[in-house]
């Protein structure tokens, strides 16, 4: 039964790469048979590729799904000449959080290539920080969001809550530490394969060394020798955002470079033909319209996010009389004045409307100097109570009732509050914070709306 089972498994990845290469052009085709010679040479020879291990992240734009389809014809296309090919890993990397529609595109693309039953590929995904398995159904906020969750927010009361820094650099350490997690897996991969060219590479590469050198790390010149180091390296700077609000110090990191490093599968010079294959598009089905192309950084952003976030921030600051209902990446508005869709990425985390525009408020910054305004904007009738709010933000007495507001408001515990309105804050945290704010997802430098905007929060420590 086995043998038959094989046999009919062999004709069907037999059909599906004489599919893929028909889709091809002869150039195409030529690439990919250089592309199947290289990955043989890395591996070792012919002889070794049964064990070699490729690790691709795969985005939402098309150039990570025309490179997935291409590194499926090279493992289809060796299976067919030797009795073992290499072993593709591939995670789904969709931040904050990726939506149904999104994942249901990659399902789409998985099946297309016949992979979902294919023990020679792992398919996961990003869920909060931890991979899981791939799935088109999101899982609920849950305990395994809760840290993401709690960075998102303090990041952005304490430092910057416009969409592009919450948005932004931010994320590439999240990403980076989940990176370093799948790498240290029981069977790590050998090599990282990436559609992103080589430009934005060492522009990445050139914002991680300086970022590492900004908090202290040890050893940031060696980031470029393996992708594991530079994970490593950047985790440790997500540890210390994470840990920004924490009275201890922490020790200097040294970033180390791994024995057997992972490095970049470099390429480059193929990826003009490889990538230009707009015959696969409706095989694979892809339906975007092509825009996020010309960001490879940004692949790995959901798509939809940074727009419901900008328009949940530009309703937010309108005043609540005469305000329209809020209609979120294109879906409709609620059928009553005032009622707004909540934001996808927010329902993930487990962060509800009423946190997330408080959050870009900030109200509790700075001894909560956006604190007043906040209330008459948002919350009139707690205004009798501002008084009251600040004692409890000064832990002196209170209500209850003021507390749990004040937590039920913000998301944040009440410890977390008192120490951002006191902008109790490492100094090594603060600077770090303060340089990935002014980045967006694209590296790109965004300009401070305050000349002392960073300046004027008190109580570094």
């Amino acid at each position: 039964m086995t043998a038959i089972h094989d046999q009919a498994m062999h004709y069907i990845y037999q059909q599906v790469l004489e599919r893929l290469l028909s889709h091809m052009s002869q150039a195409q085709r030529a690439s990919l048979q250089l592309l199947i010679q290289r990955l043989l040479v890395a591996a070792g020879g012919p002889e070794y590729i049964g064990t070699f291990r490729l690790l691709v992240l795969q985005g939402s734009d098309r150039r990570s799904t025309r490179l997935l389809a291409m590194l499926r014809a090279a493992q289809l296309s060796i299976a067919l000449r030797a009795p073992v090919t290499f072993q593709l890993r591939v995670l789904v990397v969709s931040l904050p959080s990726a939506d149904r529609a999104t994942l249901e595109g990659h399902e789409r693309c998985f099946s297309g290539l016949f992979m979902q039953d294919d023990q020679r590929v792992r398919l996961e995904m990003i869920e909060g920080r931890e991979v899981v398995p791939f799935s088109c159904r999101p899982a609920a906020a849950g305990e395994r969001w809760r840290q993401a969750r709690d960075a998102m927010l303090v990041f952005g009361h304490l430092v910057d809550a416009t969409p592009e820094a919450l948005l932004g650099s931010r994320l590439h350490l999240e990403l980076a530490e989940t990176v370093g997690l799948a790498l240290r897996d029981q069977a790590p991969a050998d090599v990282l394969v990436t559609a992103v060219p080589a430009r934005q590479r060492r522009k990445y590469l050139a914002w991680a060394r300086r970022s590492l050198r900004l908090a202290g790390a040890h050893g940031s010149q060696q980031v470029h020798q393996c992708v594991a180091t530079l994970a490593q390296g950047l985790g440790w700077l997500h540890g210390t955002v994470d840990g920004a609000l924490d009275a201890q110090g922490e020790p200097a990191a040294s970033v180390v470079t791994e024995e057997a490093p992972v490095r970049v599968f470099a390429i480059d010079d193929l990826l003009p033909h490889l990538l230009d294959v707009q015959q696969l598009d409706v095989m694979l089905g892809c339906c975007d319209d092509g825009a996020r192309d010309a960001w490879p950084l940004a692949a790995f952003i959901e798509p939809s996010a940074l727009v419901q976030l900008h328009e949940l921030h530009d309703y937010s600051l309108e005043p609540q009389a005469d305000r329209p209902a809020l209609s979120l990446a294109g879906k409709a508005g609620g059928s009553r004045h005032g009622d707004v869709q909540p934001v996808q990425f927010g329902k993930a985390y487990g962060i509800n409307q009423t946190q997330l525009v408080c959050v870009l408020f900030r109200p509790f910054a700075r001894q909560g100097r956006n604190l007043e305004r906040f209330l008459q904007c948002r919350h009139a009738d707690m205004l009798v109570a501002l008084p009251y709010l600040h004692r409890a933000l000064q832990g002196k007495s209170c209500p209850e009732a003021v507390k749990d507001w004040l937590v039920n408001t913000s998301g944040l515990s009440l410890g977390q509050l008192r120490a951002i309105y006191g902008g109790r804050l490492r100094l090594t945290a603060w600077r770090l914070m303060s340089n990935l704010a002014q980045r967006d997802i694209h590296l790109r430098w965004v300009p401070r709306c305050a000349a002392g905007r960073w300046r004027d929060v008190a109580g570094q420590s």
